[in-house]
Formats: C-alpha cells, structure tokens, sequence
C-alpha cells in the first residue's frame, strides 16, 4: 500500500509544479522587467534634474537677459547628459527640451525627457490574444524637473 500511495502523492506533486512554475517564471521576469524600466526612469530623471540645478552654477552679475542664458545653458547640459543614458533610454529619446515661463512673479525653468515606446515595447513582451500583453509596459517614460530662478 505504501508504494502506491507514494506514487499519487508524486502526480500530485508534479501537478502543482505544472501549476504553480508559470506563475513563478512570469513574476520574476515581471519584477526584472519592471526593475529595467525604474533604473532607466531613474537615469532619465537624473538627467533632467542635473540640467535644471545647473542654472545655480551661472552669474546673474555677467548676463543682461539670464532668462536666456539660464535657458541656452541647460538646454546644452540636458543635451549632453542624453547622451550618458543607458542605451535602451537613449535610443527611444522622442523629446529633449528645456523652457522658461513665468508664475506668482517667479521665473520658472523646466526640463523634459520623453523616451517613446509606442513603436515598439521596452521589453520583449507575450501576448496572450484577448488577455493582453504581459507584462504590461507604459506607451512611454517622462521625467520632468522645475526649478524657480
């Protein structure tokens, strides 16, 4: 009796494996994946707020129009640190952009950077027909940085 009920104890075994391995498999490839995009998020943000700091680094005593110079600064710094982002960020750069505007009698200073996943995905994805694609990626990344000068 012992023999036999060792052997169904081993089908049920192998069942919940069959079960339970799938699910094991998508959330660690989930979590990878999710770990990609937060460190290349990260990066992307890094970038922005490094570009929009630098302005503290200019003289206000040496410019007439610092709005200007605040503005063509950072633009160049944000242009330059696009370049050091990791290649799967960098490669998908839709937007760069640096502007100035005006609020409450404050000079704003804003930086972007969009990178575009519409064409094509940031990760490799399955599709599962009328389920979706797993795991579900966003159409893009942002990071935005504001600073008052």
């Amino acid at each position: 009796m012992e023999l036999g009920k060792s052997r169904r104890e081993s089908g049920v075994v192998s069942l919940e494996f069959l079960f339970i391995f799938p699910v094991i498999v998508g959330l660690i490839y989930g979590a990878a994946g999710y770990g990609v995009l937060f460190f290349n998020k990260y990066q992307m943000q890094v970038a922005v707020d490094r570009a929009t700091s630098s302005v503290f680094s200019l003289d206000r005593r040496q410019s007439t129009a610092f709005a200007q110079d605040a503005l063509n600064y950072s633009s160049s710094v944000l242009e330059a640190l696009s370049g050091e982002l990791p290649a799967l960020a960098a490669s998908r750069i839709a937007e760069s952009s640096c502007s100035t505007r005006s609020a409450s009698g404050l000079e704003l200073l804003e930086c972007t950077l969009v990178a575009d996943g519409e064409e094509s995905s940031f990760l490799p994805q399955l599709n599962f027909g009328f389920l979706g694609a797993f795991p579900p990626l966003p159409q893009n990344l942002t990071a935005r940085s504001t600073i008052a000068f």
